[in-house]
């Protein structure tokens, strides 16, 4: 499949999992656990990047031929009903946040909706995390529900809200 190019931005590839695992790391308040059986690592990685498919895939962009921040487009439910709803994520490394990475990663997928084949984006975002809140708000998303303290580990316990958008 031929996607819109977007400046910086393109597929992830395998020699991509280590930046994206890091990445994912100083992101995600629940990648590592303190149980290294539990904490998401480099094969997880490699996993999500070989069940990407055309419909489905891992984006990075990338600035100065380094990775700095990525989105991963999944399906939301394995039921035909929700074939044209996906999950997103976003990932941005924390020095370039507020610098409208997100932003171009969203308008590219955005761009390439008809061939991502997309009619609702969903999202799950931490509670506490008021800036992705925000950016999902500015790039039209409302809150559709809120799952009580879903996420947990040792010494936190987190809501999680969804938030969507229909196209």
């Amino acid at each position: 499949m031929s996607f819109h190019t977007s400046k910086g931005v393109r597929l992830a590839e395998l020699d991509d999992a280590p930046v994206i695992l890091d990445i994912f790391q100083q992101c995600d308040l629940f990648a590592i656990t303190g149980k290294r059986q539990h904490d998401i690592g480099l094969l997880d990685v490699i996993d999500w990047l070989e069940s990407t498919t055309e419909q489905h895939p891992l984006f990075v962009l990338e600035e100065q031929s380094e990775v700095i921040a990525w989105c991963s487009v999944e399906p939301f439910y394995g039921l035909p009903a929700f074939d044209t709803a996906c999950e997103v994520s976003f990932y941005v490394l924390p020095n370039q946040q507020g610098k409208g990475i997100g932003a171009r990663l969203f308008q590219h997928l955005e761009n390439n909706r008809l061939e991502l084949d997309f009619t609702h984006l969903v999202a799950y975002i931490y509670a506490s995390n008021l800036d992705s809140q925000g950016f999902f708000k500015r790039q039209g998303f409302d809150q559709w529900g809120r799952l009580p303290n879903i996420a947990q580990n040792e010494q936190v316990k987190e809501d999680v809200l969804l938030m969507g958008r229909e196209f």
